[in-house]
């Protein structure tokens, strides 16, 4: 699915056109390039809809928001490599995977 600003700017109730240049510019959202100009994707959706609650909710300047953005981009890029490491953990044997789970905590407590 890919919209056009038109299109967008409908679905996204809160984005106004004027709102979404500050994004463009902040790099909040990057759209892609096509014959029809520039058009947006569903994940694009999520991170302008996302944008403008913060924006609204926190009165966040599109700088701010575009950092916020960054360190929420970078926590589930975080969530997806743990997730792989703990499914990588779960398919070894038994032995290994006590041994594992005895290091990590053992870690996390002398940080702690």
């Amino acid at each position: 699915m890919t919209l056009t600003e038109k299109e967008l700017i409908e679905t996204v109730t809160r984005l106004t056109s004027d709102r979404l240049s500050e994004y463009l510019a902040a790099e909040i959202v990057i759209p892609a390039q096509s014959d029809q100009g520039l058009v947006y994707q569903r994940i694009d959706v999520a991170r302008l809809e996302l944008a403008c609650e913060l924006h609204e909710q926190y009165d966040m300047e599109a700088d701010a928001l575009s950092m916020m953005m960054s360190l929420i981009d970078q926590m589930h890029g975080l969530r997806a490599e743990l997730r792989e490491v703990l499914n990588a953990v779960e398919a070894q044997p038994d032995p290994v995977r006590k041994k594992l789970v005895e290091v990590i905590e053992t870690a996390r407590f002398r940080r702690g």
